[in-house]
């Protein structure tokens, strides 16, 4: 008997950038979830099924009442309790994963703290991403890195970002440039326009396409004469607009094909349209660019022409593997019978 494969059924993201470049609802759109993700730490533990600080000091507050002189000072040991709030989000630490129960696909990694530009904090993203790239294991290495920018900040780039850029090697996995909050650009594009003596309503419709331009011109450059610049660039805007979610939704079906698109293996594109399973544009549209349907095609008439059957058994596994929630749910529907 030999032993089975176990396929990985994570895709995992490393997610960069400042407190307010808008990290939160850049995962929240991808994942189509609300509120905020688990916390796990390395070991697997959902830190938000654990008590709280203030739980344990109501506890010993009720165990100490009928004896006060021996209670302790909660308040020194709150200051030094593994316990505290900022050990329970796993803020500042990289190696706890983030995860939305609605999309269990996606497994990020948040380096919170990094916009500090503290050379400790830039070699803890720079140990993890080294770390993982060497697992040796798809289900356990990293496959992504997104960087966040907000574009509403009066530096783009600071100190840190550049620091990140021109020394870090990222290897085989690819860094995904997120241009966040790029409605700001759009607000001062039209402003400049209406001083250019454009009527208002005219200045709103061209703002968009006048920002992406001064963008291209003024911004686009500086990022790509980085010594290891990234391999796409997204402009994301109005990712907060809960009233529009179509919008949101382009706006993280734009991130996903970007992502995909820089990815080399052909096994990660699979597993990153599983992870995002919504979007069944996508699949599609990684069936046509593929070209795996084409190939298992042609290979199948070549193999004999007079008897081509579009139901072989290759086609098929070729056309099921660009629609792998399909394939998914199918299969878990195989063990229920």
């Amino acid at each position: 008997m030999t032993d089975q494969i176990v396929r990985p059924s994570e895709f995992r993201i490393l997610i960069i950038g400042r407190a307010n470049a808008g990290k939160t609802s850049i995962l929240r759109a991808v994942c189509g979830a609300e509120g905020e993700p688990d916390v796990y730490d390395q070991d697997g533990n959902n830190l938000a099924q654990q008590p709280t600080r203030s739980v344990f000091r109501t506890i010993l507050r009720r165990v100490y009442t009928r004896h006060p002189h021996e209670a302790p000072d909660l308040e020194l040991q709150g200051r030094e309790s593994v316990l505290s709030p900022t050990s329970l989000r796993g803020e500042h630490n990289i190696e706890y994963s983030l995860r939305f129960p609605r999309n269990p696909g996606f497994v990020f990694h948040d380096s919170r703290g990094f916009e500090s530009g503290a050379v400790e904090e830039l070699e803890l993203v720079r140990e993890f991403i080294r770390k993982k790239a060497n697992q040796g294991s798809m289900m356990l290495q990293l496959h992504a890195i997104w960087y966040c920018f907000p574009t509403d900040s009066n530096r783009f780039m600071t100190a840190a970002d550049k620091e990140f850029f021109d020394t870090i090697d990222t290897g085989s996995v690819p860094v995904i440039a997120i241009f966040t909050k790029f409605d700001a650009l759009d607000a001062t594009a039209c402003g400049a326009l209406i001083n250019q003596g454009v009527p208002f309503k005219e200045a709103q419709m061209l703002a968009p396409e006048h920002a992406q331009a001064q963008f291209n011109q003024d911004l686009l450059p500086l990022v790509k004469q980085l010594a290891h610049p990234p391999r796409a660039v997204v402009c994301l805007r109005n990712m907060n607009h809960t009233g529009s979610p179509d919008t949101i939704q382009k706006a993280a079906s734009e991130l996903i094909e970007s992502t995909g698109g820089a990815l080399d293996d052909g096994a990660l594109k699979t597993l990153l349209l599983q992870a995002q399973r919504v979007n069944v544009e996508l699949c599609i549209k990684f069936a046509v660019d593929g070209g795996a349907i084409t190939s298992a095609a042609q290979a199948s008439l070549q193999e004999d022409p007079t008897i081509f059957d579009p139901l072989q058994k290759e086609w098929i596994k070729a056309v099921v593997k660009c629609f792998p929630s399909i394939w998914v749910c199918v299969q878990n529907l195989g063990r229920h019978r």
